[in-house]
């Protein structure tokens, strides 16, 4: 919507967080907490790159909602995202893009 709206250059905050994990490390992957945005990070992350990528390791949901994430267990929402980088990590990631930009994970 930006982009339309004015002629200066626009990068969105999952663009940004693959540039910079591209130039911090080899592979990058995506912890989510839905489900319900996987397949739009997988799209948007292969719109960005122009094809799929080896340096792309993949996705993680854990499976927390919105709600929950706001008023939920802080336990249960650490221990979901730990778990969760650590699969993406098994699959090769040496970076981990948390993919909920409203959500501050300070003591993962």
């Amino acid at each position: 919507m930006l982009r339309e709206e004015t002629s200066k250059p626009v990068i969105g905050i999952l663009e940004s967080a693959i540039v910079q994990a591209m130039l911090v490390g080899q592979r990058f992957g995506i912890v989510t907490t839905g489900v319900g945005y996987k397949y739009v990070h997988y799209t948007e992350v292969r719109n960005f790159l122009g094809a799929t990528s080896e340096r792309f390791a993949g996705l993680i949901a854990v499976g927390l909602g919105v709600v929950e994430l706001r008023e939920g267990d802080r336990q249960k929402i650490i221990t979901n995202m730990k778990e969760g980088s650590k699969k993406i990590a098994e699959k090769g990631a040496d970076v981990v893009i948390l993919g909920c930009a409203g959500k501050k994970f300070d003591s993962l």
